[in-house]
């Protein structure tokens, strides 16, 4: 159901089971405090409102946890660590540091679009901002992404 899309929207931000658990809890307390009227549609506003949520842990938090590479997986899976997952898991790190240094809004529109696969509409739709807003916050999310990023060995489109 919903809470499960909740978790792994929060999950796939953090990369930690227990603050994905902690985001879920705190997106349904803060629907039964405050329930909103007019959703288009409930699984883009809870996953919008999860992205939020975890971003602000992400800011938040100081020492990284180990960190798992799962931007692109499904589910939260246990997997031997070898060499290649150790490189992703560090890229995956990058990637959450710098996340954590856009503007808020930025960073969102980012994840729902690249980890979430939430087209523009949907964004707008989720997020409350209009579609060209979205667009300059995705573009300029990129922008600074790709100078954060650069200073390492791989290119930043291999990282994102």
């Amino acid at each position: 159901g919903y809470g499960r899309a909740v978790y792994l929207a929060a999950w796939r931000v953090l990369g930690d089971a227990g603050q994905a658990e902690d985001v879920q809890q705190d997106v349904f307390l803060r629907l039964i405090e405050k329930p909103p009227t007019d959703v288009a549609s409930w699984p883009a506003y809870l996953t919008a409102m999860a992205t939020r949520q975890a971003i602000d842990r992400l800011r938040s938090r100081q020492r990284w946890r180990r960190l798992r590479p799962l931007w692109k997986a499904a589910e939260p899976v246990a997997a031997d660590t070898t060499e290649e997952d150790a490189e992703q898991a560090e890229r995956a790190q990058r990637l959450r540091a710098a996340l954590a240094r856009l503007k808020p809004q930025h960073a969102e529109c980012f994840v729902l679009r690249h980890v979430h696969g939430l087209d523009t509409a949907a964004i707008a739709r989720a997020t409350g901002l209009t579609p060209s807003h979205v667009g300059v916050c995705l573009h300029r999310a990129a922008q600074t992404l790709e100078s954060l990023l650069n200073d390492h060995a791989r290119p930043a489109q291999e990282v994102l």
